[in-house]
This record gives structure tokens, sequence and C-alpha cells, in this order.
């Protein structure tokens, strides 16, 4: 069952001109699961205290987010990162689309305005389905195929051993980390 916050630590308008309409994927590891399973969100906040308003409303308001944190200390003065772990399955992309349109009351900014850069892209995409499908590995194998194959394949020809690794199941995984059980 969908959860949906009815209060957060701010309202209409506290987060203009704090939140950033930039948003980055898959920049940082996930620290709860594995990367191949795990999409990590990370939003630019320019206020201490917004940040931390934005991780509980977050943490609160969305059942499918698994985590949500700061950045241990500023990105550049003033500024903090907060990040939002997410399953790597097709409905991510709605769930994304869901955050940021219900953003838009407390920061001004609207979901067309938003834009996201993938990994180590040089350019920013416009925040909508279709960039975010052409651009975001949308499943553990798509991910594994895009970022840990080419990898592996690269360490093959530079003559260094590339260790097979046991694949197990991600979901089970990632809901014992959530658990705390690992």
């Amino acid at each position: 069952m969908k959860q949906k916050l009815v209060e957060s630590g701010f309202g209409v308008g506290d987060l203009k001109n704090v939140l950033s309409n930039s948003i980055h994927v898959d920049e940082f590891k996930s620290k709860i699961g594995k990367d191949d399973n795990i999409l990590v969100i990370s939003f630019m906040v320019n206020d201490h205290q917004a940040s931390i308003d934005l991780v509980n409303f977050l943490e609160v308001g969305y059942d499918e987010i698994l985590d949500a944190d700061i950045s241990s200390s500023e990105i550049k003065p003033g500024s903090y990162l907060v990040f939002i772990e997410l399953l790597r399955r097709r409905r991510v992309i709605e769930q994304i689309l869901e955050i940021v349109s219900d953003l838009q009351a407390a920061s001004g900014i609207k979901p067309e305005d938003w834009r996201f850069r993938y990994i180590n892209d040089e350019e920013y995409h416009p925040l909508n389905a279709e960039e975010l499908k052409k651009h975001v590995p949308l499943s553990p194998k798509s991910y594994r195929d895009k970022i840990i194959k080419p990898i592996a394949d690269m360490k093959a020809l530079s003559g260094i051993d590339v260790k097979e690794e046991y694949v197990h199941d991600d979901l089970i995984e990632t809901l014992l980390h959530a658990s705390g059980l690992r």
C-alpha cells in the first residue's frame, strides 16, 4: 500500500532557491545494496536544514525509497547532497517523476524544468520518461551490460584476470540489507 506524506518539515516555497533543478543518477554507490540492483539519485540543496527536511520528507513520504540520506559534509559552502536509493526496475521512471512533481509546491520547480545527468555524461538531459529510458539502465541486467561488462572486457583485453561473480537474487539481497540482516 502506498503511503503519502500529509505533513512534512517544509511547506509551500520552503525549498525555493535552495533546491537545484538538476539531479545526478548513479554518480554515487549504493550504501544498502549492489549497484546493479539499486539506483542512487542525488539532489543539491543549498541549506543544511532544508536538506534535513527533504530527507525526512522523502523517507516518510515514499514507500519505494529504500533509503534517503544527506552528505556528511558540505559539498561547497552551504550546499549539501541529498541521496535517495530506489530499486533498479522499470517502474523507477514513474517513481522519479512523481517525486520531482511532488516537490513542485515546496521548490517552485516545475516538472518540465528538471534535468538529470547519468554518471559521467557530459551533458544534462531533460528529466522525462523518454530520456530516462534512453540513458539510465532500468534493470540489474541492463546495468551490468552497460557498466560492469565493458569494464570486465577492458580488464580481459589488458590481461587482467576477471573473476566471475556469483549472481544472486538482488531483490532478496536488497531486502536483507534494508532489514539490517546484512
